[in-house]
């Protein structure tokens, strides 16, 4: 498609006029909020004007157009962006979900362990269990002391304490689990 001379006239004539407005038109849909360049909207603007002068169309209102394109190009780039998200996403999903399960089965056997220790730990008389569960979220004696307002030596003792029952509770809780099974 050969444009005629008086097509580039026409064209030239519109970006001359109308170019401020172009501008305004882009500039109210806040685009870099949304990832998009506002020149990506205005290059497209400028094709599908160039398009309808090839056409021999002639625009009536150049203003209203103008706001009307610019519209369908936000909207046709952010639908753009929307697909290419999705399959983003569907691309990652697809191959996390090729490279198997060990993440899962390793989530699966973590909080079932996590389940195990806290009903194991929910079976020590209570001054022993808070200093334990302090302990298992990685307080330190002194650390733990300090909180409690108990010297150091106490706190000590009930952890060993603590520690030395939940072993046997879970020494129980395994017996238990192998005599069902």
């Amino acid at each position: 498609m050969n444009p005629s001379a008086f097509q580039e006239e026409e064209f030239r004539r519109i970006l001359d006029d109308y170019s401020q407005h172009m501008h305004v038109q882009v500039q109210r849909y806040n685009l870099p909020k949304y990832g998009l360049d506002p020149e990506d909207i205005l290059q497209d603007v400028k094709i599908r004007l160039w398009k309808l002068i090839c056409a021999n169309r002639r625009i009536l209102s150049p203003p209203a157009y103008i706001k009307k394109i610019v519209s369908s190009a936000v909207i046709d780039q952010l639908r753009k962006r929307r697909r290419d998200d999705n399959l983003y996403h569907h691309e990652k999903q697809r191959r996390i979900s090729e490279q198997g399960f060990p993440y899962c089965w390793e989530a699966v056997k973590k909080k079932s362990f996590e389940d195990v220790v806290g009903k194991a730990v929910d079976r020590l008389i209570s001054s022993r269990r808070q200093v334990v569960k302090l302990y298992l979220l990685d307080l330190n004696i002194p650390e733990i002391s300090s909180y409690l307002n108990w010297s150091r030596d106490k706190t000590r003792n009930l952890l060993y304490r603590g520690l030395a029952d939940l072993k046997e509770y879970l020494k129980a809780m395994e017996d238990e689990h192998e005599d069902r099974s």
